[in-house]
């Protein structure tokens, strides 16, 4: 089975390097590494070529559109995505990949470890907590961390979901999207390793995480309406 790694990069020529170096090759021998350069200005994609990672390149700037660039690009049954600035310990990649390798589950989503202040920010942690409270009210699913971007996605899964955030917000459609298919969803524990920086969950980011989840939710009901009509009309009366 082909394991495809997608890492979006933007200007992140002081780090790529380092995490690149530390996936487990010597497990993986046979995996794809894409590291899709998103319209950086320095020479993140001249250091990840280096370490042997195929480069596209994506000059429409957003998480979003990395991502969904590496999605398209990639070959692999299994497609792993992670972070290109080092928050992410590349030495998880194989706990967040085994359940789906092993067909326990055809999702799996990185929950990081909040012994807070653990590598995050006060700012980012509630705010994610809150994002996590948010979704679990709205769409019944319990995670305790909704925007890490360390996860496993066998193809046969994607295939299904229909992705269309630029941003950010991908996180949150992707969770609303797996929800809306009925796909389960096998949360694994990571650890988050302190970058210094914090790229997501400003006031305004937010905002548009819940506007999502906001908008997406009428939708989400019906499909569980018209699936919940379908598995009763499917059942066989007793008297047959």
């Amino acid at each position: 089975m082909k394991v495809s790694i997608v890492i979006p990069a933007l200007n992140e020529e002081e780090r790529i390097g380092r995490v690149l170096e530390q996936i487990p090759y010597n497990r993986l021998p046979e995996a794809e590494v894409i590291v899709v350069d998103n319209g950086s200005s320095d020479d993140t994609a001249r250091v990840a070529a280096s370490k042997g990672a195929r480069v596209v390149r994506e000059p429409r700037r957003g998480y979003g559109i990395a991502t969904r660039t590496g999605f398209s690009k990639a070959t692999g049954d299994i497609i792993v995505t992670m972070d290109a600035d080092g928050g992410h310990w590349p030495g998880d990649l194989l706990k967040v990949l085994r359940p789906v390798a092993e067909g326990s589950s055809i999702v799996a989503m990185g929950v990081r470890i909040h012994s807070f202040p653990h590598g995050m920010k006060i700012r980012r942690f509630f705010g994610n907590v809150m994002l996590a409270k948010v979704f679990d009210t709205l769409y019944g699913e319990h995670l305790s961390d909704v925007q890490c971007g360390f996860r496993a996605i066998h193809r046969k899964a994607l295939n299904k979901l229909r992705l269309s955030q630029d941003g950010m917000q991908l996180t949150t459609e992707l969770l609303i999207e797996l929800k809306e298919k009925g796909i389960p969803i096998f949360p694994v524990q990571v650890r988050q390793v302190p970058t210094g920086r914090s790229h997501l969950l400003e006031a305004g980011d937010f905002i548009e995480h819940v506007s999502l989840m906001l908008k997406r939710f009428p939708s989400y009901w019906s499909a569980r309406i018209r699936n919940r009509h379908w598995a009763v009309a499917q059942t066989p009366k007793l008297s047959e």
